[in-house]
Parts: structure tokens; sequence; C-alpha cells
């Protein structure tokens, strides 16, 4: 993992430290506004409209897979417009389909999530593009307009406007996903827009969304397994669970932003060098630490809820399960989903998700006949995530599980746990810090000075670029 990447890494992480600040806001303030019933339903339009990225078809996974790793300089416009216009077009339809459907269903929530196809996908076109071709800086940039717009839409509303309705949420939502859209187009897309165009329907862009339908596919699955949970609570429990279970899942969402900076930088990196076994075994265990510390966040979860969100108090059980699968879930993300990317083992990755639901469903399906309760979903839901972490192992050379992974996990699970579930957050936070930093000296003492210096390093070489830039 060279400087460049931790650089990379920083650079998205950085830009996202704003999202983190706003989701914070958001996450806290919005349901303490709202009340259980209305956050509830705000929380339905956020679970139904993370599916909207089925409706491109395969065809930005395609752009995805086809333009990894390349330079951004090198990707010809005249191609790259003839594939915004194509996307364009499509996802129009697909809008106009979907709103007719919600319209004559009279499934009102159906609407905006119909209108929001358009602006999504385009908008998830560009991020794509950005971070396939490794252009991080660009890719930052896109991701700082939706927390700006969201922290103005959530503080007119709750300060000025004053009407504790989910639906004004919902409304601002689809608002600002036009808005971002509109600015791209205006941003970047008028350079792309300036170069003649080749065919815009052409065999070229059904090969495009062939090869990227079952990554597709395999995302659509993969987004079923880490909402699977979710559903379960949304069908079979009561309405206040499913504001509960959302919040939680909120909470981790935070958390996860750190995980998804490192995910999307490995990409363009992983497809130069997949077959480096050294590089995966490093990252792996980087990961690994980096998920043991993140569990921390439990604690000042906990001190918020139970400062100024009492009535979601039910929530942090399913905080304190949820959050033990970071150190799972940071590998499966920036490692092997993208590993399954860059070697272009498509139908692979399809399967491997698909039965990762299956046995995540079934734990769950478990899970409820056991206990009709949040925790035990939630428990089902972590112990699916470890389940994946030791099935993909065997698919990649320097990913394999080994012993000492083994041991470093158990011991985490049992730190997180009696810390977590046994005691409050004053005395657990620096028992927990104090535990997790013991077991990774013990463990990985040389990979966790590697990162300290890795990420020391890049971050010497930011300032000093910084500072160079300001000087000129």
């Amino acid at each position: 993992m060279t400087s460049n990447s931790i650089h990379s890494v920083i650079q998205v992480f950085s830009t996202n430290l704003l999202s983190l600040f706003v989701g914070l806001v958001n996450g806290f303030l919005i349901p303490r506004f709202l009340g259980i019933e209305e956050y509830a339903i705000y929380k339905t339009f956020g679970l139904y409209v993370g599916y909207v990225g089925v409706m491109h078809f395969g065809f930005i996974d395609g752009i995805y897979i086809k333009y990894g790793g390349m330079n951004r300089e090198r990707v010809p416009k005249s191609q790259l417009k003839a594939e915004l216009l194509f996307l364009l077009v499509f996802q129009s339809i697909m809008l106009m389909v979907g709103v007719g459907i919600g319209l004559a269903s009279s499934n009102m929530i159906f609407v905006p999530v119909s209108l929001s196809i358009l602006p999504v996908n385009m908008t998830m076109f560009f991020r794509f593009f950005y971070q396939a071709t490794g252009s991080f800086g660009e890719y930052a940039k896109i991701n700082s307009f939706a927390p700006v717009l969201n922290l103005t839409a959530t503080l007119t509303i709750v300060f000025i406007v004053s009407v504790r309705s989910g639906g004004l949420f919902i409304i601002s939502v689809v608002i600002i996903n036009y808005l971002i859209f509109s600015l791209l187009l205006l941003w970047k897309g008028r350079s792309i827009f300036a170069e003649k165009s080749k065919r815009v329907i052409s065999k070229s862009m059904f090969e495009t969304m062939k090869v990227g339908i079952f990554i597709m596919i395999g995302n659509l699955s993969s987004m079923f397994f880490y909402s699977m949970d979710r559903w379960f609570v949304k069908i079979l429990l009561r309405t206040e669970d499913f504001a509960f279970y959302s919040f939680a899942t909120s909470m981790m969402g935070m958390v996860m932003i750190l995980v998804s900076s490192v995910a999307m930088t490995f990409y363009p990196m992983l497809v130069r060098r997949q077959e480096e076994e050294g590089l995966l075994r490093s990252l792996k265990s980087y990961l690994m630490i980096l998920g043991a510390f993140a569990g921390a966040a439990y604690f000042g979860f906990d001190l918020i809820v139970n400062w100024i969100l009492r009535d979601y108090l039910s929530s942090l059980e399913v905080i304190s399960i949820l959050f033990a699968g970071f150190p799972a879930i940071a590998v499966i993300n920036a490692i092997y989903v993208n590993m399954y990317k860059a070697q272009k083992i498509e139908k692979k990755y399809f399967f491997t998700v698909f039965g990762m639901v299956s046995v995540s469903f079934g734990l769950n399906a478990l899970a409820v006949v056991i206990n009709r309760s949040n925790w035990t979903i939630a428990a089902a839901t972590t112990i699916a995530f470890y389940f994946w972490f030791f099935f993909s192992s065997k698919d990649f050379k320097g990913a394999k599980t080994n012993p000492r992974e083994i041991a470093y996990l158990s011991v985490f699970l049992i730190v997180f746990f009696s810390t977590t579930r046994l005691l409050p957050w004053w005395l657990g936070l620096p028992l927990y810090l104090a535990g997790i930093f013991g077991i990774t000296l013990l463990f990985y003492k040389k990979e966790f000075f590697e990162l300290i210096g890795k990420v020391s390093g890049a971050l010497v070489k930011r300032k000093s670029s910084s500072e160079g830039a300001q000087n000129e």
C-alpha cells in the first residue's frame, strides 16, 4: 500500500468528514424533530430509494469495469458523451414508467422514489467514472454537494417551516438530487458535451450493459444482504421497531464513511496490482485493525442517545450488536467486492453475493423464529457478515484466513461485547480502547506501526502539497 494510496484515502475521507458532520446533525436532529411514526415513513423512503440503481440494468457498472485503472485523460470524450446521452435517455424512460406505475397504483411513496431514478443514476455515472479512473479529487468535489444541501434543507424544515412531516424531508431529498445532477451537468458535463458524440444507440452500449449486468445483479444482491435485516423488521415487527432499527443502521452508516473512503480508493490500485499476495495480506490486516478501532464509536452514540434522544434508547441494543461486524464489513467492502470486479469475475461475484443473501435470509428467519425482536435480527446480521468474511477469503491469494486472524477477531468480539453490553460508556470506552490496543500489539504489532507510519507520511505529504500550492 503506497503513500499515494493513503493520500487518496485521506483526500476522499477529508471530504467525507463533511458528510459525517451532516450525518451526525441529521441523524440526531431529524428523528428528534419528526417523532417515531413520521421518522419511520422517512426511513421507508430511504430503504426503497436505495434500489433505484437497478434501473440502469448494469450500464454504470459496465462503465466502472470498462474504465477501471485507466487514466482519465486517455478516455475519449466523444465516447463518454455518447454513453452519457444513452444513460440520460434510458433513465428518463425508466422515470416515466416508474411514476406512471406509482400513480396507477396510488402508492404515493413510489412516486418520489421513481422521480429519484434519473438524478441518482446520472450522478452515480459521474461518481463511478471518476472512481474507476482514480480521479479522487474530482470524486471528492462531487461528494461535497450533497451534505451541504442536505444540512440546509434540514435546518430550513426544522427551524423555519417547523412542520413535522416525513413527506417534507422526502421532497427535499428529491429536489436535492436534481440540484446535484444539474450542477454536475453544468460543471462537468459542459466539456464532455462540447465534443462531437459517437453513435448513442450502438452495439458497444449494449456490450457495456452486458459486462455490467452481473455486477449490477451482484450489487443488488449485496444491497439485499445489507438491508435484509431492515426488511425483516419492516415486514414482521412494529413501526416503532423499524424506526429504532433504522436509527441504528443510520448510526452505523456514519461510521462506515471511513470504510467507504478506503474501499472506493482501492479499486484502481487492485486492478493494477491484483496478483500481489503481500499487498492483499497487508490490506486485510490494516482493515481489520481499523474496523476494530471503529467499534469505539458505539460509546459516543451511547452518550448522545442517553443525553438527547431518550425515545430511541431501544436502538442502543441494536447498535451494540451491529458494530461488532465492522472488521468483517471493512474487509468485504474494500477487498472482496473490489477484487471480484478487478479480476472481472462477474459471475463468481454474483453467485457469491446471491449465496450470502440466502445465508442472511436463513439466519434472519431463524432469528425471528427464536425471538421476534430487533436484537435477534441484529445478531443474525452480524453473524452473516462474518460468514461472508470467512467464505470469500478462499477466493483470493493473500486474503486467506489464518489462525492469527481468527484469534484476533475472537478476542475483539469478547472485548467489544463485554465493554458495550456490561459497562457504562465512561468506563467501557477507556477499557475498550485499551483492550483493542493491547490485542492489536499482540497480534498485529508490525502491521499497526506500518499503518501509523503510512498515514503519518501521507498527512505530511498532503500538508507539504497544500503549503506549496499556497506559496505559488
